[in-house]
């Protein structure tokens, strides 16, 4: 059997934001940080440290139960910008090595480095490399997995948390979940050598189109290549809980155009736009619904989208209901040049650019809707 060599890296770095933290306030190293909202906004962590992950914080806990569990902590506010810089920063580095780099998330990246041997040797040296620069040049620490291919690369990463460098080859088999496994025993097919064997007629019986997909995660090939630059997301989303649950008016059409603010900035940042717009809306007993609409065409502006949003939520009947969560998604998202209409409301659009130059030099609180102010619930 022909056997790829291993020229996949991916790169996944540890606790990112909390590891951020402490690189740049060495005073909290060895300390447990939770990265996250306040408490009594009722947020939820967004990264803790593996001292805060020992007491048992978890990300995506509310923080008033991080605050339970480990009391001694270093509760921090989340610093997108601070983050973002040393992601960029992250992928610089990572491109000394590769032009193959694809961005996966924040903390996530995919390098293909098998052009690169003659310059920086095996991919293994590579990723010794790659960790000891992020370390020297971040103060932060990243686990690498190489292989063949992406998933066995993600695999290899995941096994070897947190710092560590794993080598995985075609004899592993990744992707497969418990009701696939099961399926493969009931025809007899306990191990990889037997189901690279078993022929694909046969395969094809048992699990029709997903028989080829098996057969080729059998023999460790992915079709997925690196692509250097990521793809555009499925959708885009931002939500908030509030403090008390509320049913007035002005803090909700408030509270929702500060999230439509922050959400388009965001998606123009990424040279985006989007054509339908998804309203979420959670009471206060956890009941949770959506209402979206799709747009003529896809567009980059805050008060269109805010007026599509806005729309859904006059709609909600919430009768003796109060609002607990509300929440803005975007979808149909689509990277790079699209056609501008006379309908589209240029003048809004040459505003929105004009904000977000503002925010960009002096940062995304600088300026933002008087509405949200009023009814005092802005994001910042």
């Amino acid at each position: 059997m022909f056997v790829s060599a291993p020229s996949i890296i991916h790169i996944d770095m540890d606790a990112f934001f909390a590891s951020v933290e402490q690189a740049r306030r060495p005073e909290l190293r060895g300390k447990p940080v939770i990265v996250g909202g306040r408490a009594e906004r009722r947020s939820v962590v967004a990264t803790a440290s593996y001292e805060a992950r020992a007491c048992g914080v978890r990300t995506a806990m509310p923080i008033a139960r991080a605050r339970r569990l480990c009391p001694q902590g270093v509760f921090l506010p989340t610093d997108l910008r601070a983050y973002t810089a040393v992601h960029r920063e992250l992928l610089e580095l990572f491109g000394r090595f590769t032009d193959l780099v694809e961005p996966v998330s924040i903390d996530e990246a995919v390098l293909d480095v098998a052009g690169s041997r003659r310059l920086f040797g095996p991919p293994r040296a590579i990723a010794g490399r790659i960790q000891e620069l992020v370390y020297d040049e971040q103060g932060i620490t990243c686990t690498l997995g190489v292989a063949p291919n992406k998933l066995l690369a993600k695999l290899a990463a995941d096994l070897s948390k947190p710092a560590g460098i794993g080598v995985l080859d075609e004899a592993e088999l990744h992707g497969i979940g418990p009701v696939t496994q099961e399926r493969l025993h009931s025809l007899g097919l306990t191990t990889v050598g037997m189901l690279q064997d078993v022929p694909l007629p046969l395969l094809a019986a048992a699990f029709g189109r997903g028989a080829r997909p098996l057969k080729q995660l059998a023999f460790g090939r992915s079709l997925a290549s690196v692509r250097p630059t990521a793809a555009a997301p499925a959708s885009m989303g931002h939500e908030t809980t509030f403090a008390a649950d509320t049913a007035e008016p002005v803090v909700l059409r408030g509270a929702l155009l500060a999230l439509t603010d922050e959400l388009m900035t965001r998606l123009r940042g990424h040279h985006y736009a989007a054509r339908t717009v998804t309203l979420k809306v959670r009471d206060g007993s956890f009941h949770t619904f959506e209402r979206h609409v799709t747009l003529p065409r896809a567009t980059t502006s805050t008060r269109t989208v805010y007026a599509a949003a806005a729309g859904l939520l006059d709609a909600v009947d919430l009768g003796p209901r109060r609002v607990r969560l509300l929440g803005v998604t975007v979808s149909g998202i689509v990277s790079g040049a699209w056609q501008l209409t006379f309908d589209d409301g240029w003048k809004h659009l040459a505003v929105d650019e004009a904000v977000d130059a503002v925010r960009a030099r002096f940062g995304r609180c600088a300026i933002r809707p008087a509405a949200t102010c009023t009814a005092g619930v802005g994001l910042c």
